[in-house]
């Protein structure tokens, strides 16, 4: 009896370490969020060392929208000021945003450096928007005049060309 006890509390104690084994298998993340990256379905069977990164959870709140500004027309932006975005997947609806911070480093992107300008939306995101969407986003700048509009690039392209 006591042989049969003693397997019993062996075969207890290794229950316990299994449960505690697939408890420590689980994959939590501090915070709420939606998987933008990693597919474990590759990767069934394969080995995975620790510390590792198997995916990449973002955030849902708060969001924000990253906008490329061209280093033309970067001198234009204000902080604070406002503007306006339209999503590639809802082209019709467009919504507030308003320019909190542009970054002082340009970085290159296509054969041009943009800088980038972190807008936060006036109002709640939709339940619908997911981190990684693109679209266009329009921001808005000092009045200007119909001949500047027209002329401005022109006029900067000769000076940067004759170098006056």
């Amino acid at each position: 009896m006591r042989i049969a006890l003693a397997l019993a509390d062996q075969a207890k104690a290794r229950l316990d370490l299994v449960r505690y084994g697939l408890w420590q298998s689980r994959i939590r993340a501090p915070f709420n969020g939606v998987v933008v990256e990693g597919d474990l379905r590759q990767r069934i069977g394969a080995p995975v060392k620790q510390g590792e990164a198997l995916f990449r959870i973002a955030r849902l709140e708060p969001m924000y929208v990253e906008a490329e500004i061209n280093e033309r027309d970067v001198r234009d932006i204000i902080d604070k000021s406002g503007g306006e975005i339209a999503f590639v997947a809802r082209p019709k609806q467009k919504y507030k945003i308003r320019v909190v911070r542009v970054e002082p480093a340009a970085i290159a992107k296509e054969k041009q450096n943009v800088f980038l300008a972190r807008c936060i939306p006036e109002h709640q995101p939709e339940l619908w928007s997911r981190p990684g969407m693109s679209g266009v986003c329009k921001i808005d700048v000092d009045r200007r005049t119909l001949l500047w509009i027209l002329t401005h690039r022109t006029v900067d392209f000769l000076r940067m060309y004759l170098w006056w």
